[in-house]
């Protein structure tokens, strides 16, 4: 049965794992980054190139090289969060080693040991306050670029 995205989680930890695996991810710091909106479209995409043929008269099309999806994530402020603040921090600084983690819990509940996970590594960047608007929020938006195949697995007990 399909799930709606309610109750996901996402977390946040400065570095990437040794090994693109869930027992090496699962070797990191996670802090929750609370206050989660929405965005975050994780995997990959690849290029397109064209191959003429002046013979043939058409252009052939091919498969070229892939790169992981750059997306957004959008938050709510909340006030002293320290996932927030990581965040904001690692979009602001020069490394381009973060990892994430997003959780498929039951809409209001903390993780549970089994719950679906998703791992992630990659950077964040591009941080921009939320627009100043009629019907807006206070909050953030952050960009995470992916660089390495997403890992699927459970939350561990």
């Amino acid at each position: 049965m399909t799930k709606t995205h309610l109750g996901k989680q996402v977390f946040a930890a400065a570095g990437i794992p040794s090994t693109n695996t869930a027992t090496a991810f699962e070797a990191l710091t996670w802090v929750r980054v609370n206050g989660f909106v929405g965005g975050l479209q994780l995997g990959f995409a690849s290029n397109n190139v064209d191959i003429p043929d002046l013979a043939e008269g058409i252009t052939l099309g091919a498969k070229g090289m892939r790169s992981g999806n750059d997306s957004t994530a959008s938050f709510r402020n909340v006030a002293s969060d320290t996932g927030q603040t990581n965040v904001k921090g690692y979009a602001n600084d020069a490394s381009s080693a973060h990892s994430l983690k997003i959780i498929s819990a039951d809409a209001g509940v903390a993780a549970e040991a089994g719950d679906a996970v998703q791992y992630a590594q990659g950077y964040f960047h591009s941080l921009l306050e939320k627009e100043i608007a009629e019907g807006g929020y206070e909050g953030f938006d952050v960009n995470f670029k992916q660089n390495a195949a997403t890992v699927n697995g459970t939350e561990p007990a």
